[in-house]
């Protein structure tokens, strides 16, 4: 019976431990996650929707535990940098060469 205690008894303090730490280490992973959302370019988020890194950093900053989506959905995905950038006429953003635009 005594047994029975004492394995009961470390049980239950390595899952306190491992909360503890789980508990410790989660605002540095979302901090983590966070800043890394800020610096990717617009390109490299999955479906490179106009609003899609304003989306994703919302999430992440206003609701913590999407940071555990965002680590697999586009951190683990598609590496910082490593997706060359669109063509410039790509997204709307700008004119074609050589068109007019109307004087204002």
């Amino acid at each position: 019976m005594e047994l029975f205690a004492v394995v009961a008894a470390m049980g239950v303090a390595l899952q306190v431990v491992v909360v503890g730490v789980v508990f410790a280490l989660f605002p540095l992973f979302w901090v983590w996650m966070l800043v890394d959302a800020v610096l990717r370019a617009d390109h490299e988020y999955p479906g490179s929707g106009a609003n899609d890194k304003v989306v994703w950093v919302l999430l992440i900053a206003l609701f913590q535990i999407v940071s555990v989506v965002y680590f697999f959905m586009v951190f683990r995905a598609v590496k910082r940098g490593s997706l060359p950038a669109p063509p410039s006429g790509v997204g709307g953003n700008a004119t074609l060469e050589g068109s007019v635009t109307p004087a204002a």
